[in-house]
């Protein structure tokens, strides 16, 4: 996308020096917050709690003044990641005849072709660096489901609430961990090798990252802290002083104020405390530290937990979100029900289709994503009245695509007398990125 187009809305950073397990001896350097207003006549959150008509406030792309070039421009950049061709001679002429009007139905027919499954799959590889076989370990289950699913025209939630995974021609098989319990992605030795890292962080880090857009530390009434007292003693600390382990105050994170991010850490980390390196799931973990391995390494491969308790280190009872949860199956239902689970799902749709970076995806404006949650949820319903998991991939693709301010993001504002007068409180301007 080229840079004219991108432009940062509302974003400030706040440095806060969290390891977060992204590499062993580093620290963590930023967390970013997204600020953001309610725009007039809009929907401020993807629950619903602020009020709305029902009805778009934005206008829709027929009265943008967008001209059949405009539209065929916009389609042809989306057209090779999302069904992977260039556009057709139906579409092309859909697009001279209707011009912008055609956006709409060309997208809602693309999330029905082969092909969409095809891309979907790809966005999950891609998201979770997961494909192909290696050492006996299909990385394609992940990336099978998420196909799948499109296919079926089933919940995006499922890529984390399936209870089965999908084998190379789409039938459903026991996920690969033997584990006695299956959570989607998550229970896959793709997603537990491509993230495996000592205490787990990096597994707990991801989980929260894709599926939540969350990172640490968290607001405290949506994750609050474990008590201190339960931790080892290095994830205790809040300042240099009270660091008492001589690996965390030589380099080992930032060696101080480990407490503000490990005391949630410590819930989601806990949830693989009993899946090893190699993604393997492992009855008789301890969860304790293995005295002749380096720091956060555990006995037979397996990853040291946060807890102090030799009772409570082998546990996979945690909390997700302020909820009790007995293993990873039930959080990522919770997880699946969270209040930011759609608009992040927005995210990757978005970071996908245009081929942006995760650094880039972190700047699209909050309240477009509430938006893009909003509409998918409404689609949703309107389609499938009787379901109850939510939006589709689908669902996700098309509101998104044909969002009036992702348009105006990508080809920029309508020129010509035709262009429509805006009201500048709608703020159609460009969604993504950084100048």
């Amino acid at each position: 996308m080229s840079p004219r187009h991108l432009s940062l809305l509302t974003t400030f950073a706040l440095t806060t020096g969290c390891y977060d397990g992204a590499a062993l001896g580093e620290m963590a350097s930023t967390t970013t917050t997204t600020a953001s207003t309610t725009e007039p006549g809009t929907t401020a959150d993807e629950t619903g709690t602020t009020g709305t008509t029902g009805e778009p406030a934005e206008p829709g792309l027929g009265e943008l003044g967008y001209s059949p070039e405009d539209a065929r421009e916009y389609l042809a950049i989306v057209a090779p990641l999302v069904v992977g061709r260039l556009l057709d001679a139906e579409e092309d002429n859909l697009i001279y005849h209707f011009g912008a009007e055609a956006i709409v139905p060309i997208v809602e027919a693309w999330v029905t072709q082969p092909a969409f499954a095809e891309s979907v799959r790809m966005l999950m590889q891609v998201k979770l660096a997961a494909s192909g076989n290696k050492d006996g370990v299909d990385f394609e289950l992940p990336g099978n489901l998420a196909a799948h699913l499109a296919r079926n025209d089933r919940p995006y939630s499922e890529l984390l609430t399936a209870d089965y995974c999908v084998d190379g021609v789409g039938g459903p098989m026991p996920c690969d961990t033997g584990a006695p319990y299956q959570a989607g992605v998550l229970t896959t030795r793709a997603y537990l090798l491509a993230t495996a890292s000592r205490f787990n962080l990096r597994r707990a880090r991801r989980m929260m990252f894709i599926f939540a857009c969350a990172t640490y530390p968290m607001d405290e009434l949506l994750q609050p802290r474990i008590n201190k007292d339960d931790l080892i003693p290095m994830f205790r600390a809040m300042s240099p002083d009270e660091q008492t382990v001589p690996e965390a105050a030589n380099g080992f994170g930032n060696g101080s104020a480990c407490y503000t991010c490990h005391g949630q850490f410590s819930a989601h980390a806990q949830l693989f405390v009993r899946f090893s390196q190699d993604g393997l799931w492992h009855a008789d973990a301890t969860g304790l530290q293995d005295p002749m391995s380096e720091l956060g390494r555990s006995t037979n491969g397996l990853y040291t937990s946060h807890f102090v308790s030799p009772l409570a280190a082998p546990q996979e009872v945690s909390q997700m979100f302020n909820e009790p949860v007995s293993t990873l199956v039930d959080a990522a239902r919770v997880l699946a029900t969270g209040p930011r689970f759609t608009s992040c799902a927005a995210r990757n749709v978005l970071e996908y289709s245009f081929g942006m970076s995760e650094t880039e995806a972190l700047l699209i404006e909050p309240a477009l994503l509430d938006d893009l949650a909003v509409q998918a949820k409404a689609r949703d319903l309107r389609l499938r009245p009787e379901s109850t998991g939510g939006p589709t991939f689908g669902d996700l693709f098309v509101v998104a695509l044909t969002h009036p301010r992702v348009l105006q993001a990508v080809i920029g504002a309508p020129l010509g007398d035709d262009a429509a007068v805006l009201d500048p409180s709608l703020s159609l301007a460009p969604a993504f990125g950084a100048p």
